[in-house]
């Protein structure tokens, strides 16, 4: 009785974002098959994404299987996991697409950031394990960083958070400090940052 009289029930945020997904992924698909010359779409679902969490971004991206994929990242703040595990744990199924949480860990990849492009060999890092906090202290030395060093930081962090994992690189990192190296200088028992990734593995989570 009375039924019309019910209010419509007010969707969560999360589902506004799915909803607002789900709409749009086309115009997205066109984005990532595009020649990225136009970012409405990217644009409009960050947009989107911050109606959520204005801690949150999405990353959007193809895979070598075809699949469509969208990483909800925290872009590297610790305040922005539960955000983030909140979103990806209401995600739906959608078509065609894989969506991810956090950054996944990669063997290798380059980076180009504001003009700036160097290998992650050129980083190298003396760790310290701090086991009582289940963390790993790191020094992290950069070729040629003195040339600017924002820059060569901001790509240090984009290759700690995609070789890492970006949630080891959040919660498995204790303290960071960065260092100049000279060009053609190397750092006595300095290690990769896949050796990094390694090495969390087996003092951390104890995988043999």
């Amino acid at each position: 009785m009375f039924d019309f009289l019910r209010k419509k029930k007010q969707l969560t945020k999360e589902e506004k974002f799915w909803n607002y997904f789900t709409k749009n992924k086309k115009s997205l698909e066109e984005f990532i098959n595009s020649d990225l010359s136009d970012y409405t779409a990217y644009n409009n679902l960050t947009d989107e994404i911050h109606e959520f969490s204005e801690l949150l971004f999405p990353e959007i991206t193809q895979n070598n299987d075809g699949k469509y994929v969208l990483i909800i990242t925290p872009d590297g703040k610790p305040s922005g996991i539960p955000h983030t595990e909140k979103l990806y744990n209401s995600k739906p199924e959608i078509e065609n697409w894989i969506v991810e949480k956090f950054r996944q860990p990669k063997d290798e990849l380059k980076f180009k950031y504001d003009g700036l492009e160097y290998p992650s060999s050129d980083i190298e890092i003396l760790p310290e394990l701090d086991a009582e906090n289940e963390k790993i202290n790191i020094r992290v030395f950069i070729r040629n960083m003195d040339l600017d060093k924002d820059k060569y930081q901001t790509m240090a962090w984009l290759y700690l958070d995609n070789i890492l994992g970006e949630f080891n690189s959040i919660t498995k990192i204790g303290y960071v400090d960065f260092f100049h190296l000279d060009e053609e200088k190397t750092v006595k028992d300095g290690i990769s940052i896949l050796e990094l990734r390694k090495l969390i593995d087996k003092e951390i989570y104890k995988v043999k």
